[in-house]
């Protein structure tokens, strides 16, 4: 160890990993950052993941493997590994990405006073072809406090991420409706302490099997959902706050009307900001205010 750097730790969560995890573990241990802590929490695989962790395990001395013994589910492991981690920075893992060797260094030299530092990713496919895309190919990066434009989208992957532990102290708890980068994300948002570098750092695999991949959840009772959510968070902004009253209420008309005039007025007035990440043509905006308006 060389302990003229700080000590970052690695939050990794597994779950019936086995087909991309060792390419994953040894992207992570041959990063040329020198001072590591890995910490693996496996959420009850059934497949060969465990037998595969305990072998890196035995192999590598700065790896703590933690074992559940019933499956808690994304949101609550992660929120568990992260509790589990040491250092004052803490870089997020999935189980089937590839990190390029100066992912941490890169994090670690331009975080600053940030809480959150975050960056681009390349996509491959199940075989680890690139795709030719990346996150940024379809979403625009936020910086600063950018609480409105986290309302309705994100583009903040855990797998991107370098935190401050410090942030986990202002988050309040995971919620099972709303991915965890999400929240930690609009936390930093609400400091305004938040940034991104353009570099690629991850070879991020997309496939149906992936967390993300599985949702099929209907996104517009999932925003009533999060907008709740972002409206009982302790940090958010008194302007914001007053406008997730103002779209709850839009939302709650859709109950009695086929269509919400008063959602879609605001929605109207705020696309800007409230579409702002997703790289979309105006006829593709418009598209989707409708529908969100639309019973």
């Amino acid at each position: 160890m060389n302990m003229n750097r700080p000590l970052v730790s690695i939050a990794l969560c597994t779950f019936n990993g086995e087909k991309y995890i060792s390419e994953q573990l040894d992207s992570i241990i041959n990063q040329d950052y020198p001072n590591l802590e890995i910490i693996i929490v496996d959420d009850n695989s059934s497949d060969k993941t465990i037998d595969i962790l305990k072998s890196f395990a035995e192999r590598n001395e700065n790896i703590s493997l933690v074992l559940n013994e019933t499956n808690i589910g994304f949101n609550k492991n992660f929120r568990k590994a992260l509790t589990l981690c040491s250092a004052e920075y803490i870089a997020i893992s999935d189980q089937d990405d590839i990190w390029l060797p100066e992912k941490i260094s890169r994090l670690v030299n331009n975080i600053k006073d940030n809480l959150l530092l975050y960056h681009d990713s390349e996509y491959i496919n199940d075989n680890g072809t690139s795709l030719n895309i990346s996150i940024s190919s379809h979403h625009r990066f936020l910086s600063g406090n950018c609480v409105k434009q986290l309302l309705y989208f994100n583009c903040i992957s855990g797998h991107t991420s370098l935190i401050k532990k410090e942030l986990l102290d202002l988050t309040p708890e995971f919620d099972k409706d709303l991915y965890y980068d999400w929240w930690l994300a609009y936390t930093a948002a609400c400091t305004g302490r938040l940034n991104f570098i353009k570099d690629r750092l991850v070879k991020h695999r997309k496939h149906t099997e992936s967390s993300t991949g599985k949702d099929k959840t209907d996104t517009r009772l999932l925003r009533v959902v999060h907008l709740n959510l972002f409206l009982a968070h302790p940090l958010t902004p008194k302007p914001i706050a007053a406008l997730v009253v103002k779209l709850l209420s839009g939302y709650n008309e859709l109950a009695h009307k086929s269509f919400s005039k008063k959602l879609f007025s605001l929605l109207i007035s705020n696309r800007t900001d409230l579409l702002f990440i997703r790289k979309k043509s105006y006829y593709s905006q418009i598209k989707f205010l409708i529908k969100e308006s639309s019973k």
